[in-house]
């Protein structure tokens, strides 16, 4: 008989199409991967994945062997949760990807206070800005900005927060403050990267009508946390959630641009994947979280034009 964790190896293989993914995330060396992947393989008496020098892909067993498999981790963890709810206790792993900026340097301390009342929850967190598949990620929860256009996550609304502009004081003094975000096209710009491309379009609204600049960078990075560094040090203006900077601006360190033209606030939202019900850990976060982005919205409101 095959032991559980060369299950859920064999599965986090077939999600990420790779071995050595797979070991990492599972806390395995690549070459004990590959041979407990080969121990699996040889006591089913079946080849699971067509092999190649850049990618793994399911053969016809492998795939139902993976769906059946899926399936009883399921049940197994369900039957775990249950118990869990049962006994009102928060344990196990709970695995949360949340956004650069607003992960690392806001929630990452909150889920720390989550962890110290529950010493037997571990905490596993993924930090960066792509809308990455949950099931390809393996996570149970991920935190958001705006509107998501995937059916079949569930999500649960945390806060709404406006995007507002912002640069360094040091930056507005060398090179003036715009007043209009028409104005922008003529400042250095700090962009994020979605993917391989940079987010260029900054949305504002004009007399209650939406307005959409759009601009290039003079710099450029996937991670939203860089981009909030390169505007405290005066490099340009960026264009930040209010939660991301709203210490920031309260401290001094970066200045509020265009407050007259925000657009609507878009929602910030913890996702997860659809399931009959939640399990214990996935639902107390959840109510911790809401509750502290309550309390932060309380302590740090967005300055009125």
């Amino acid at each position: 008989m095959y032991h559980l964790k060369d299950l859920q190896l064999a599965i986090r293989i077939a999600d990420l199409h790779s071995v050595s993914a797979a070991a990492r995330e599972l806390g395995m060396t690549p070459a004990s991967a590959s041979a407990a992947l080969q121990r699996l393989e040889h006591k089913l008496n079946c080849q699971l994945f067509a092999r190649s020098t850049r990618n793994m892909q399911l053969t016809e067993e492998g795939q139902a062997f993976i769906d059946t498999g899926r399936q009883a981790l399921s049940l197994l963890q369900g039957a775990s949760d249950a118990l869990a709810d049962k006994r009102g206790e928060l344990r196990g792993e709970l695995r949360i990807a949340l956004p650069s900026d607003l992960g690392r340097n806001r929630v990452r301390a909150w889920l720390d206070e989550l962890t110290a009342q529950a010493p037997e929850l571990t905490l596993r967190l993924y930090f960066g800005d792509q809308l990455d598949d949950l099931i390809e990620q393996n996570v149970h929860l991920a935190l958001r900005y705006g509107e998501l256009q995937d059916s079949s996550l569930m999500r649960r609304q945390l806060a709404r927060m406006h995007r507002v502009a912002v640069a360094s004081p040091e930056y507005l003094d060398r090179h003036g403050r715009p007043s209009h975000p028409q104005q922008l096209s003529q400042h250095k710009i700090l962009l994020l990267n979605r993917g391989n491309t940079p987010w260029h379009k900054w949305r504002f609204a004009d007399k209650r009508q939406p307005l959409e600049v759009e601009l290039t960078g003079s710099k450029s990075c996937n991670d939203g946390a860089v981009v909030k560094e390169w505007a405290l040090a005066g490099e340009g203006i960026a264009y930040k959630s209010w939660f991301d900077v709203a210490q920031e601006v309260t401290e001094g360190r970066l200045e509020l641009l265009l407050t007259d033209y925000l657009a609507e606030p878009i929602p910030l939202q913890l996702t997860y994947l659809q399931t009959e019900y939640p399990s214990h850990k996935v639902r107390t976060c959840i109510e911790f979280l809401k509750q502290k982005c309550l309390a932060f919205d309380s302590q740090y409101p967005l300055p009125k034009p």
